[in-house]
């Protein structure tokens, strides 16, 4: 076995466990990105603002990896 197929194996297995954690916290969007009962003073645009965050993380991770195995 090269070291390339190692690494592109290992990438194949971060894209799955990747796509499951997607899944995961689509599933669990309520309850995890949802209001706040212990701060009521959240705004919905912080709670946004988080959540476009951990989307652009995801997307990008994706992203890299998609790129670096497809090379």
């Amino acid at each position: 076995m090269t070291l390339q197929l190692i690494i592109k194996i290992g990438i194949a297995l971060f894209l799955i466990v990747w796509t499951i954690l997607g899944v995961w916290l689509c599933i669990n969007y309520n309850r995890l990105f949802g209001p706040n009962a212990d701060d009521p003073a959240e705004t919905p645009g912080a709670r946004s603002f988080g959540v476009a965050h951990i989307v652009a993380v995801w997307i990008g991770g994706m992203a890299l990896a998609i790129y670096f195995i497809s090379r």
